[in-house]
């Protein structure tokens, strides 16, 4: 008997890694690093993508070329590939999740174990939401690009939807959780 994956659990799975990832984290944390997360899928949502894609894959060796006296190549670059938007826009969601962890530390330092349990238990709501916002958006691109494939069917739109209200069932079991830790935790 063999255990297959379809795309459904892989994206209830990444999700639920997402809500334990602020779990650890505690709440001011992970919000910082969804408050970055969302910014940078609204910005590749509105077509950044292809303008970060273009100034890497195009607009740096232009320049490049330019400053050397046109030793590189002699005509202009092609727009970017699909591919190269994709790889960009991974890597600029990447960036900005790194940045969100490092601002987010910096913003709330602590040493390990300083976090109250009330903390934790409230990190888990951003991070279901960094978690929901990222795979959504990494099923839009990945079945944008069909020359690339990860080994899994990208979710459709009425199954990302459909696990909106899981995301809600879990965010208020954890405010719950937060509550009662909050109250009696003392």
């Amino acid at each position: 008997m063999s255990l297959t994956l379809q795309s459904p659990q892989c994206f209830a799975l990444a999700i639920i890694v997402f809500g334990f990832f602020g779990f650890l984290q505690g709440w001011r944390i992970a919000l910082v690093l969804m408050a970055f997360t969302l910014a940078a899928i609204l910005f590749l949502f509105i077509g950044g993508a292809e303008g970060f894609a273009s100034f890497i894959f195009v607009r740096i060796p232009e320049t490049l070329n330019t400053l050397t006296g046109g030793a590189l190549f002699s005509k202009s670059l092609p727009p970017p590939t699909a591919n190269q938007v994709l790889i960009s826009a991974l890597i600029a969601l990447g960036f900005a999740m790194f940045l969100g962890l490092i601002v987010g530390n910096r913003a709330f330092p602590g040493k390990p174990g300083s976090v109250p349990t009330k903390d934790h238990f409230l990190g888990v709501i951003p991070g279901l939401v960094t978690g929901y916002a990222i795979i959504s958006y990494a099923s839009h691109i990945f079945a944008g690009t069909q020359s690339l494939s990860v080994g899994v069917t990208t979710p459709s739109t009425t199954s990302i939807g459909n696990y909106i209200v899981v995301i809600v069932v879990i965010a208020v079991i954890a405010l719950i959780l937060g509550l009662l830790t909050a109250r009696f935790g003392k």
